[in-house]
């Protein structure tokens, strides 16, 4: 199954991984625009795991915390991004 990509610039991180586009919607009707944004996310995962500072990019899950986002970067993102059950936006940049 062949992924659609979000943006047309890649992410920076080159371990990003797709934010689902139902979640997509959701930064839509919270006030995130169609294009060029950061966002930092709480979400809880389907375990029981709550990440407090997701950063996503474009459509792009970047980083799970704010710590070295400066410039091209690479951070594991260790969750499978369909495992999401709740999204809450803290900030819209």
């Amino acid at each position: 199954m062949k992924q659609t990509l979000h943006s047309k610039t890649p992410p920076r991180n080159r371990l990003a991984k797709v934010l689902p586009e139902q979640w997509r919607q959701v930064l839509l009707q919270q006030g995130a625009p169609r294009r060029k944004y950061t966002a930092v996310c709480s979400v809880t995962l389907g375990d029981g795991r709550t990440i407090d500072e997701m950063i996503v990019e474009e459509g792009w899950i970047i980083a799970l915390d704010r710590n070295g986002l400066g410039g091209t970067f690479e951070q594991r993102i260790d969750f499978d991004p369909r495992a999401i059950t709740d999204l809450q936006v803290k900030q819209v940049i």
